[in-house]
């Protein structure tokens, strides 16, 4: 093998983070995949929107090969680059897309993403990588943003903050098998529970449901709040996610009203608007950490 300068294995690095991070995308895919195809309703949309799913896995897949590719022309391991791609070569279209089943200890899975796999880990010796907390942290938000494509393709209408949570838990575990719910970040007059904390890449995440218009502005004070709870802890970035039921507030406006109050950039609220229902009136209950509103943000 021909000697390596040092501006090519840096670049490897960062061509096999991404293939690893891309075949993990894919896994994820797959997995929402086989959940809507089991529990997506019966009707005219379903063969569409499975359909879209397929596509797009299949397109994530093929920017995994170009970047294991990649990983092999800058590491020189020219032979193995040739037989990686006569595998690529005998693919078909089906294996790239068609979701196959095993068993439930091995689940759903691809051909192609199978075969990608498998040089991932032959390659995963050669490379000596740290994990790369950025591209872990995009893959995050892109599973927050997608949260109300998930939850209708498993048939869960929300109405309550939980409802997103319990989801979430389960789709999260896919890509961050290490996540934990309601994780302790101790201060010195309480102690702050984020909804999720994933200590892999030190992120915590926080869920809002907004079913009304008018609680919207309250659910982002809400998390104006948390946020200044859990600085300091282990989590070096905090996402706040708010599930509306109706656009009552769009992402510029909640920018812009971050970015006036002065809130670090490691800080970012995801707003995403999907399907749900009402829940019975109950009485009030006192959120851990006092005020809502965001004009009465702690000083």
């Amino acid at each position: 093998m021909a000697a390596l300068t040092n501006i090519n294995i840096g670049l490897a690095n960062k061509a096999f983070a991404a293939a690893r991070a891309l075949v993990q995308d894919c896994q994820t895919q797959i997995n929402a995949y086989a959940d809507a195809d089991e529990h997506y309703p019966d009707d005219h949309s379903r063969d569409d929107y499975l359909a879209d799913m397929a596509a797009h896995l299949g397109d994530t897949t093929r920017r995994a090969i170009d970047a294991v590719r990649i990983v092999y022309q800058l590491i020189k391991l020219r032979r193995s680059l040739r037989s990686f791609d006569k595998e690529i070569v005998a693919l078909n279209d089906d294996d790239f897309s068609k979701i196959k089943y095993f068993d439930e200890y091995y689940g759903a899975g691809t051909a192609a993403v199978s075969m990608v796999s498998k040089h991932i880990e032959l390659l995963n010796p050669m490379i000596e990588i740290p994990t790369d907390t950025g591209i872990e942290r995009r893959v995050l938000i892109r599973m927050l943003k997608q949260t109300p494509q998930y939850l209708g393709a498993i048939g869960i209408k929300p109405s309550r903050e939980k409802d997103v949570q319990d989801a979430l838990l389960h789709s999260l575990r896919l890509a961050f098998p290490g996540v934990i719910r309601e994780p302790a970040t101790p201060k010195q007059t309480k102690t702050y529970h984020p909804d999720f904390g994933i200590e892999s890449i030190a992120t915590a995440v926080e869920v809002k449901f907004v079913a009304e218009q008018s609680k919207a502005a309250t659910a982002i004070g809400g998390l104006y709040e948390d946020m200044m709870g859990y600085a300091g802890s282990e989590f070096t970035q905090f996402l706040g996610l708010v599930y509306m039921t109706g656009p009552y507030l769009s992402q510029e406006q909640v920018e812009a009203e971050l970015d006036k109050i002065g809130t670090p950039k490691s800080w970012r609220v995801l707003l995403v608007v999907g399907g749900g229902r009402s829940y019975p009136a109950s009485a009030p209950t006192k959120r851990r950490g006092g005020s809502n509103s965001i004009k009465n943000k702690p000083k």
